[in-house]
């Protein structure tokens, strides 16, 4: 029998081609932890019209807010492993989550596949115009200085902002006191009151402020220099070798995806990724375009959460504090 006769078998013709591609009918869901109208939305809808061309489908966004992105994540672990219901996950869910204690019904290293790379953001250290400083050495020695007096904003417990003043402040030893806020707006506010004196945050939130001259920027937390700070050193060339960290964006699919369907997905994404209009608008997002493959998006996972396992077990901070 030929190969022609082979494949004229159901069976045979089905284990031929990647469950992906025998749905085409069937548009792929990307479950959007946050939503509709912010920027982990905003960066699916410039993503999945590419990604659908790539696959020769449709992708539909599916926003599932809430509970810190665990609804969502729960939608693609129960999924079957197909390829028709992937999740656009960022840090707050593979890594800052499990690493702060948070209570997760399912693991992040065994209940997903990880299957592409598409961006990371990094954080800038601002400090509110009020402190006397134009450098991170500067505003080391001003903290130092008045130790117990020196304090830090954040958006709540456990959140990206709120590590990252924590990492700060614990590289540095200065001794400052965390202020949790609801929200980043407020703490802006805040800042140009001189009642806060520094707050970690992304690029895209932050441009603004520093813009309007009511914030200065000192340093930028990625390991390198980024197009999405110009002329911001980063923490190591600032005098603060360690103060590194990045939101990365990410795709998943649920576990046990048959490894054809996943590399066919992990290739699209790569594609995707090659568009210079889609990099040129992630860049005006606040991201900046990273493709990289499942192993390089578990490798970014597992650094943050390493990374923020040992602070927090060593300051005793906790998501649920």
């Amino acid at each position: 029998m030929n190969r022609r006769s082979l494949l004229a078998l159901p069976g045979l013709a089905a284990l031929a081609r990647p469950a992906i591609a025998q749905s085409q009918a069937r548009p792929v869901r990307l479950i959007v932890p946050f939503p509709a109208g912010g920027a982990t939305d905003a960066v699916s809808r410039l993503f999945a019209p590419l990604l659908g061309q790539r696959l020769g489908t449709t992708v539909v966004i599916e926003n599932r807010p809430g509970a810190g992105g665990v609804p969502a994540a729960e939608v693609v672990v129960r999924a079957p492993p197909d390829g028709l219901t992937l999740l656009l996950a960022t840090s707050s869910i593979h890594s800052t989550a499990p690493a702060t204690g948070a209570n997760l019904p399912y693991n992040v290293e065994t209940d997903f596949t990880p299957l592409a790379l598409i961006g990371a953001s990094p954080s800038l250290v601002l400090v509110s115009t009020t402190v006397p400083v134009n450098d991170l050495r500067g505003f080391i020695a001003w903290a130092k200085a008045r130790r117990g007096g020196v304090n830090y904003g954040s958006s709540g417990v456990a959140t990206t902002p709120h590590l990252n003043g924590a990492l700060l402040d614990s590289l540095a030893d200065l001794g400052m006191v965390h202020v949790p806020y609801r929200g980043t707006g407020a703490v802006y506010t805040e800042l140009r009151r001189g009642d806060v004196h520094v707050l970690l945050d992304v690029p895209a939130t932050a441009a603004t402020h520093i813009q309007a001259g009511t914030v200065k920027a000192l340093a930028v937390t990625s390991a390198a220099p980024t197009p999405l700070a110009p002329g911001i050193p980063t923490g190591e060339a600032a005098g603060l070798p360690g103060l590194v960290s990045e939101t990365w964006f990410g795709i998943f699919g649920p576990a046990h995806m048959p490894p054809a369907v996943a590399q066919r997905i992990t290739e699209a994404s790569d594609a995707a990724m090659g568009d210079a209009d889609l990099k040129a608008r992630l860049l005006g997002l606040g991201v900046e375009p990273r493709a990289g493959d499942g192993n390089a998006l578990a490798a970014a996972a597992r650094t943050e959460r390493e990374r923020w396992t040992e602070l927090v077990q060593r300051l005793g901070i906790r998501a649920t504090d």
